[in-house]
């Protein structure tokens, strides 16, 4: 029975929320913020983080230390200019076994006292995510219906272990107490190997002595102490991707349904007379409107997700990216999108064309009373001997 370990290492359960519009930070009231200032050491090369982003550096915030239980927690916020609000609580832990390491990373399924107060854990983030919004809304624009539901993620980072435990202990010597670790799962011996080799399956280890193991909930990280914010960038941006593609696929549901709406009353009308005064020709007209300005804002949109990082040689973050990505499905959902953008192309083809019939009706119904008006002045005329 192998020696069992006590770690060391940090606990940061992410919130990702949609703002409901993109954000520009130079309009962000630093004043009314305490934002963090990073300073990267030099350091040497060893999986250099070398990467150009794409629109997702973030302004970092100081949201002030808070009690939660027992236990102390650093509080941050993340303000992402694609229209995202991350907040981070952070619980360190010291020397501690996998059951106590567990147990604080199911914290956040429960109620909790915060300075005094007993609330969900949830209320927590959320709280500060409001308040957060409302300091930063003048910075808000392009609005849209945000997606009400948070991202949630959980990161246990281990920057030490007694005795020193390398890659292939947390894959072999401690399997089932490691999956019980990134599935939150106390009893850990009672998981099937089926369920563990599923939670340890998507891991990179760039040397003996780290591992980055993400699962659908969590991610372990042991190790490459000194790069562990550029290995948990990489999982924040696929993560923030995925709450990115939830938002576009319920906005293109709800648009859709109001498109085949509108279409369906447009189709139901009468096909004769002044249409441009018409109800049904006024909501379709801006249907249409309303449909080729969401195709043109969701293709750009898919167009940065699909180019989020533009890696200049760091081909390690490029491979945890890709990971993420995988165990995250962010394939299946930009197929979903697509499959609903081209269905969105359909309809608003169809609004043209009923578009068209309008107006070509409408043209022909003037053509007529142009004709008839002459017709009418002709015969004045001969009748007047003029």
């Amino acid at each position: 029975m192998p020696e069992t370990p006590t770690l060391t290492g940090r606990v940061v359960f992410q919130y990702f929320y949609d703002v409901g519009g993109d954000i520009e930070l130079e309009r962000i009231p630093k004043q009314n913020l305490a934002v963090i200032e990073r300073h990267v050491p030099k350091r040497a090369r060893i999986l250099a983080p070398k990467y150009e982003e794409v629109g997702f550096q973030p302004i970092e915030v100081d949201l002030e230390a808070r009690k939660i239980d027992r236990h102390k927690a650093t509080i941050e916020g993340h303000i992402f200019p694609i229209g995202v609000i991350g907040i981070n609580i952070t619980i360190e832990f010291r020397k501690a076994g996998f059951e106590s390491i567990t147990k604080l990373i199911t914290l956040n399924e429960r109620q909790v006292k915060v300075d005094g107060a007993e609330i969900d854990f949830d209320e927590l983030p959320l709280g500060l995510f409001k308040d957060l919004v409302n300091t930063i809304k003048p910075a808000i624009v392009y609005p849209y219906p945000a997606f009400e539901l948070p991202e949630i993620y959980t990161l246990i980072l281990i920057a030490e272990s007694e005795p020193r435990l390398n890659a292939e202990d947390f894959l072999t010597k401690f399997r089932k107490q490691t999956a019980g670790l990134l599935r939150g799962e106390r009893d850990w011996r009672s998981l099937s190997d089926k369920e563990v080799k599923d939670a340890l399956q998507p891991y990179l280890s760039y040397s003996d002595a780290d591992i980055v193991i993400v699962d659908w909930y969590s991610a372990l990280i042991s190790g490459a102490v000194e790069y562990t914010d550029e290995l948990v960038r990489m999982i924040d941006f696929a993560r923030i991707q995925l709450l990115e593609l939830k938002t576009y696929d319920r906005l293109l549901d709800r648009r859709v349904e109001r498109a085949y709406s509108s279409l369906r009353t447009a189709l139901a009308g009468p096909r004769m007379g002044i249409t441009w005064r018409s109800r049904p020709y006024g909501e379709l007209t801006r249907t249409a409107s309303e449909l080729a300005e969401l195709r043109v804002e969701v293709t750009d949109f898919l167009g940065d997700l699909r180019n989020i990082l533009k890696l200049t040689g760091e081909w390690y973050l490029g491979k945890l990216y890709r990971v993420a990505s995988e165990r995250f499905r962010i394939a299946d959902w930009l197929a979903l999108v697509d499959k609903k953008l081209n269905q969105l192309q359909e309809l608003y083809a169809m609004a043209m064309e009923r578009v068209d019939v309008h107006r070509a009706t409408t043209l022909e119904f003037l053509m007529m009373l142009l004709i008839i008006a002459i017709v009418v002045l002709e015969i004045i005329m001969v009748v007047k001997g003029l």
